[in-house]
């Protein structure tokens, strides 16, 4: 895959005026005052449909089902394989889906290894067993919470069949290492882009690096419809591979290289998406460059608020990367035994107003029916203690997850109370010891 040269490096702005350290000032959660003041409304609205006399059209022509990929389902598959840089666009009726589907297509079955991060969606992981793949973890970068490359070319074995590329809270991973050790190793690339539209790596699309880039369409993505997800290549064998597995009817008819002869037989699940989905997808997409460029600009605030900060730091955005979609806003404590745990952290900073939440993912490689792979059973499932092999050694995932603090995505929320929230966690990150 061709690679451009990298031109923009997100950084924070240092043209906005940051407060006086609040080290001293008497945290909220002791007596003092609080912090934010601004009213944090969010004034986003994430599903907005225009177009109800559209879906009425559909409905009373007794066209509400998205079977044929055709009109506005084929328009919103061309326009997102556009914006991510592919020439083949698949929606399907979810994220996980479209995981699933993508790793048929490339052929991971059973004995076949993947490469993924521990600290994810289960999604990424479920869809490898779903193969009958057996997930192999690696490490993250304690600093931008992807898959750590080099870790990852560790546990290249003869078995390894894919890289699982995760571009998590829209941040993207570092897909020029990936795409070399891909290419090295003859592995196929999978990414997952569930939380990254309209990202970009070294000026290329995230979702465009991989064989197949796949995107989340659910309810809390910066494109959404409601539940939904699209797949993205530009191979039209991988195209026609995921039509057959996922697509009854549609196989039938719009394969792109006639791979398969399956007649209006599917050989997978039927993952089609619901047309209504569709439509608010359609409208959602109209409105990610809006969406992303309120998001980055919140997310520059912070980066401004706590630069400098010795206790608590934004998540890095790696150089020629710019993020999108977002998701969910990252923060990392320094040391959080310093503080008297996370925990007393998050308190204290709700306590000034802050919507600081500890961060919700589990490391899956911690949970032993994530571990077994082949084929799934419910009984194998009920006995995954008993089978399921040593849980491996992920110290620098551990450590870091224990750090890991969340904020909204703030959207379309005034600029004092983006401030505000981030002195807030600013001061108790410098006033609270343990």
């Amino acid at each position: 895959m061709t690679r451009t040269s990298a031109t923009h490096v997100q950084q924070p702005s240092a043209s906005a005026p940051r407060a006086a350290s609040p080290a001293a000032s008497a945290l909220a959660i002791n007596g003092g005052p609080k912090s934010v003041t601004a009213s944090g409304k969010e004034r986003w609205k994430h599903t907005r449909l225009r177009d109800g006399w559209g879906i009425a059209y559909y409905l009373l022509r007794g066209q509400a089902t998205s079977a044929t990929g055709k009109g506005r389902v084929e328009l919103f598959e061309k326009r997102f394989a556009q914006l991510a840089g592919r020439e083949y666009g698949l929606t399907m009726s979810c994220g996980t889906a479209t995981l699933h589907t993508a790793l048929f297509a490339v052929g991971v079955g059973p004995g076949d290894e993947v490469l993924v991060p521990s600290y994810t969606w289960h999604a990424s992981a479920t869809a490898i067993l779903c193969c009958g793949g057996t997930p192999v973890y690696c490490e993250i970068d304690p600093t931008t919470l992807t898959i750590d490359p080099a870790d990852a070319a560790k546990r290249v074995t003869r078995r390894t069949k894919a890289i699982m590329a995760v571009s998590l809270w829209g941040n993207p991973a570092d897909m020029s290492a990936i795409d070399s050790i891909a290419k090295q190793h003859n592995l196929t690339v999978i990414e997952d882009a569930s939380h990254a539209h309209g990202a970009l790596f070294a000026g290329k699309p995230i979702g465009a690096w991989g064989d197949i880039g796949c995107f989340s369409l659910q309810g809390g993505k910066a494109v959404s419809a409601g539940e939904g997800g699209i797949a993205v290549c530009d191979d039209p064998r991988l195209y026609d591979a995921m039509l057959a597995y996922a697509m009854p009817v549609r196989v039938g008819s719009a394969q792109k290289a006639a791979t398969f002869d399956t007649g209006l037989m599917n050989i997978g699940p039927k993952y089609r998406p619901h047309l209504f989905g569709i439509l608010l997808a359609i409208e959602s997409l109209n409105r990610l460059n809006q969406l992303n460029a309120l998001r980055r600009r919140n997310w520059e605030l912070i980066c401004e608020e706590l630069r400098d900060s010795e206790w608590v730091r934004p998540t890095r955005t790696l150089p020629g990367a710019e993020r999108g979609g977002y998701y969910e806003f990252k923060l990392l404590l320094t040391d959080p035994a310093r503080h008297g745990g996370r925990d007393r952290f998050v308190a204290a900073a709700k306590a000034e107003g802050a919507p600081v939440e500890p961060d919700r993912l589990k490391l899956l490689h911690q949970y032993a029916f994530m571990r077994l792979g082949g084929p799934q059973t419910v009984d194998g499932l009920r006995e995954a203690e008993k089978r399921a092999p040593p849980t491996p050694s992920l110290p620098v995932t551990e450590a870091t997850a224990e750090r890991i603090l969340t904020l909204p995505a703030f959207t379309k929320v005034s600029e004092a109370y983006v401030r505000q929230a981030a002195r807030a966690v600013r001061k108790v990150a410098e006033g609270l010891r343990a």
